[in-house]
């Protein structure tokens, strides 16, 4: 790994080292470079330097207060120590009075002239002025550099000041110094730049990463900013002490790094060298953890009076950073962590009652806040108290992950007093059906439930929300059933909360028992509710009701949606109204109505735009997702997918959506290991929702339908059906017919596909799905094909890629396209076929399915010679002999070595050949180069 700090790459810092070097190369000039320690001020010198603009010139470097000479003008007779070679080569043109330098620089007095007789001491102060100058500016254009200047003796302070108020005509200066302090060098008429240096911003800290290890996570560079707040110093020893290389490095081992050995010892000789109100305040800081005030700091630092003074000696410490208006923190976490470290457990419990004191007196108390050092302090009572007044805010707010994260937190510490113990429980189990519940909080809601001693009334509410979250966000209907049912016989007369467990298992999408067995629970909890006022089960019923006709495709369901409240008054039934047109959405979607769902959505998110709803936003987002994937907008879709699945449970249902659109869009893209990893990811993780799960085994026939496996996709395909059959909701079979039904016809099942599709028609009859009605059309078209009638066939497909492409659904519509082209091609009608397979290829190519279009396009030459070819000219617009030989190697997954070895040639020989081939065949990777594309190439 190399060392961030002394990197050879040098990054992050270029327009800052670009007017330096400007500067430096047009004398007389002065250029001043100030920052806060640690920033890298003495980097950006260091690369000044060593610059190639001033390599013709002699450029004097030291840094003050690390010199070899601890004595007067140190700094600089250790710059001109460091040329002496250079300055002995000119000592002929030197005058007289640099004699005065023989006490300075003893190691020049063979060559330097003599020393002045009968001079005073201030004369003799004068003439070193002088002579230190005209040594520096005597050699021919140079640049004096001199890092730290704050940290210079007096004497080379006042050279440097008389140096800026009337440079040298051949010399350049340049300094750099704290930011802050009294120190400061002055800021005069004749300063050509005057740079101040911040921390790194996120940005940089990535793009130095990048330069020092090759392409790192973005969340990984996040981390390292997040952790050493861009200080140069801080970031060097943290990546130096988590690994040796790029792979090594991950954000979760980065934030649970210990502090550097490195930084702790430098932060242990700063503390050491400054006062005891400055180190106090800065142990306040490390305390508070937070940008603070001056009152706030002497508050917790126990100070008596003013800290002003404290404060500004542990900012010129870099202990220290000023925020600005009057707010400080602590010089970056890591320096905080140091510092918390070395503090004594009851000066540290001490200074975190006090900050809980400070803080729970203000106008605006920061409940969670207070809570923490209350906690810290051992102050349990307080904790607890400002722990339940941090939920309550949270809840008010609509920051319910934040509400359940705190209530999570309170009930896994066993301090927690037992007399809060089953109320924090309760609220827990209110929230998490609104936030998205992790494994880590339903395993802990568990063990509540078998271990702690409850009351009946709090063990009941609490399974009938956990209940509700194993349903709808963990995919374990049974299990969940299972808990409301246990929660109603301890809830005895709150029929409210009951019926909202029961109305949790009434839509029909959920479980594998038949729809008419989730209506009844629908019905159920309509008759437990018979005489309750509460608006918000009112509504849930309402709600589910209407979605469960909407997922069964009722249409008769539309006209309810209109008697929808547009503006609820109550919060809650707003969620609830909010929560109806998410679940339309998601019904009318796979119904194939895509518009409408997106309509749907839109109307949600603005019922929701400023209450904090992370379940429902999921929902949402999930059904979103599906919506892109079918209109055709294919070239964003995978990288929503994958951000989706870094804002939700990894294990949980939400994420079965995003990796079903994966799994998709990496079937249109011709990866079938990735497709089918992805498919099987999904299905795993959607045991609580039947259309998922069918849209999975879709996926998965067709991949090993493609890979002509027959046997395995046929196996999969009765598996789907008899899901679907079982839940009887053969709307949700759009997607599998098709495969299950090529499949059959591939293995000469044309009687079982006959029968199937009658069972499939019959189970959608007066049904609004448009997308089922169209997969009925492709299926009845694939068995016409197969009874030989191609014509009749190449009709229904026909219709079916009008039927799809009205939807819009374009990859099916470009599949049934493509099918009616082979049927119009065998029938002898060219100029259907013709037409077909071009739309076929254009829509492929538009949806950047290029195996696909590739395939049509190459139909369409065998149909139509005429048709214009795509490639690069030589052997027309074909392969090569070459470069289909080396094709054929690639596509049986051969590395460019082991295919050089075979023909002799170089590996860059057969990089270049492969490329060529795969831009005249259109193909993006070789990864989608197979036997079978390149099959019928003579």
């Amino acid at each position: 790994m190399p060392t961030i700090g002394t990197a050879p790459v040098f990054v992050a810092r270029d327009a800052e080292l670009a007017e330096l070097v400007r500067v430096a190369s047009r004398p007389p000039s002065v250029a001043v470079v100030e920052g806060e320690p640690g920033v890298g001020r003495s980097r950006l010198l260091e690369e000044l330097a060593a610059h190639p603009v001033l390599a013709s010139r002699v450029v004097w470097s030291a840094r003050c207060g690390s010199f070899s000479r601890p004595s007067r003008l140190a700094p600089l007779v250790d710059a001109l120590l460091g040329k002496t070679a250079v300055a002995a080569a000119h000592a002929a043109g030197f005058s007289p009075a640099t004699g005065v330098l023989r006490r300075l620089v003893p190691e020049w007095s063979p060559w330097l002239p003599p020393f002045p007789e009968n001079a005073d001491a201030e004369t003799v102060r004068q003439q070193e002025f002088r002579a230190v100058r005209e040594v520096l500016s005597g050699c021919g254009p140079a640049v004096l550099v001199l890092d730290d200047v704050h940290c210079a003796d007096d004497d080379t302070w006042e050279f440097l000041r008389g140096l800026a108020a009337s440079p040298a005509a051949a010399l350049s200066v340049v300094v750099s110094a704290a930011g802050c302090g009294p120190r400061r060098f002055p800021p005069l008429r004749g300063t050509a730049a005057h740079l101040s240096l911040g921390a790194f911003t996120a940005v940089q800290v990535r793009t130095l990463l990048d330069a020092s290890f090759g392409r790192c996570a973005p969340d990984f560079a996040e981390a390292a900013h997040r952790r050493t707040s861009g200080i140069a110093i801080d970031l060097t020893a943290l990546l130096q002490n988590v690994g040796d290389t790029a792979e090594a490095l991950s954000a979760d081992r980065l934030v649970s790094a210990t502090v550097p050995p490195i930084v702790r010892s430098r932060v242990s000789g700063l503390m050491a060298a400054t006062g005891p109100a400055a180190q106090d305040v800065v142990r306040a800081a490390a305390v508070l953890g937070s940008p603070a005030g001056e009152p706030d700091l002497g508050a917790v630092a126990g100070a008596s009076g003013e800290v002003s003074g404290a404060i500004t000696e542990a900012v010129e410490a870099g202990l220290l950073r000023d925020l600005g208006r009057g707010r400080y923190v602590s010089g970056s976490p890591l320096i905080a962590e140091a510092v918390y470290a070395l503090l004594p457990g009851p000066q540290r419990c001490a200074m975190h009652g006090r900050a809980a004191a400070r803080l729970s007196a203000g106008a605006e108390p920061f409940a969670s806040l207070i809570a923490r050092h209350a906690r810290l302090a051992g102050d349990i009572a307080a904790w607890t108290q400002w722990t339940g007044v941090a939920v309550d805010n949270a809840i008010e707010d609509g920051r319910t992950e934040e509400a359940s994260r705190l209530l999570e937190t309170a009930l896994r510490d066993t301090d927690l007093p037992r007399t809060a113990r089953e109320s924090f429980a309760v609220r827990l189990g209110r929230e998490l059906p609104r936030s998205i519940a992790h494994a880590g909080t339903v395993r802990l809601l568990r063990e509540i439930l078998r271990e702690w001693p409850l009351s009946k009334a709090a063990r009941g509410e609490i399974r009938v929300h956990l209940g509700q979250v194993l349903i709808n966000q963990v995919g374990k209907v049974e299990a969940g059933r299972l808990e409301i049912e246990l929660g109603a016989a301890d809830l005895g007369r709150r029929q409210a909360l009951l019926a909202r467990g029961l109305v949790t298992l009434a839509l029909p999408h959920i479980g594998t028992v038949p729809v008419e067995e989730n209506l009844r629970w629908l019905d159920e909890a309509e008759q437990v509710s018979k005489g309750e006022h509460d608006a918000g089960l009112l509504a849930a019923i309402a709600a589910n009701r209407l979605s469960a006709r909407m997922q069964i495709a009722d249409p008769e369901a539309w006209q309810e949606i209109a008697d929808l409240p547009r503006a609820p008054e109550s919060a809650e039934v707003c969620r609830q109204v909010a929560r109806t047109y998410i679940n339309l959405a998601d019904a009318v979607a796979w119904n194939g109505h895509y518009p409408v769902a997106r309509v749907y959505l839109k109307t949600a998110r603005r019922l929701i735009r400023d209450d904090h709803q992370p379940y429902l936003d999921a929902l949402a987002d999930g059904t979103e997702l599906r919506l892109d994937l079918a209109m055709g907008e294919w070239a964003t879709v995978a990288e929503k997918a994958r951000a989706m699945l870094t804002r939700v449970d990894k294990d949980g249902s939400l994420a079965a959506e995003p990796l079903l659109v994966l799994g998709w869009y990496e079937y249109g893209q011709h990866r079938p290991t990735a497709a089918l990893r992805s498919f099987d990811a999904a299905f795993a993780l959607s045991a609580g929702s039947v259309p998922v799960q069918a849209s999975a085994y879709a996926g998965r026939v067709a991949v090993h339908q493609a890979g002509k496996d027959l046997q395995a996709a046929r196996r999969l395909a009765e598996f789907g059906l008899e899901t679907v059959r079982r839940k009887n909701n053969w709307v949700w079979a759009a997607e599998l017919m098709p495969f299950a039904v090529r499949t059959m016809l591939g293995l000469g099942q044309q009687v079982e596909a006959r029968e199937l599709l009658a069972e499939y028609r019959q189970g959608i009859d007066g049904k609004d799905a448009p997308v089922a009605n169209a997969s009925a059309l492709l299926c009845r078209g694939m068995l016409t094909q197969a009874r030989g009638e191609t014509l009749a066939a190449g009709d229904l497909l026909l219709g079916a890629a009008q039927a799809y492409g009205a939807l819009p659904l374009p990859y099916f519509a470009a599949y049934a396209d493509e099918l009616a082209a082979g049927c119009f091609s065998e029938a002898g009608a060219r100029e259907r076929a013709v037409a077909s397979f071009t739309t076929a290829e254009t829509t492929y190519a538009s949806l950047g399915a290029a195996v696909d279009a590739l395939r049509c396009r190459r139909s369409l030459r065998r149909c139509d010679p005429e048709t214009p070819r795509r490639g690069r000219k030589g052997y027309g617009e074909a392969l090569s002999p070459r470069e289909l030989e080396v094709a054929r190697l690639a596509a049986q997954n051969l590395t460019n070595r082991e295919i050089g070895e075979r023909l002799f040639l170089s590996p860059r020989t057969v990089e270049i050949h492969v490329g060529r081939a795969l831009r005249k065949l259109g193909l993006p990777s070789r990864t989608v180069l197979t036997a079978d594309l390149l099959s019928d190439i003579p």
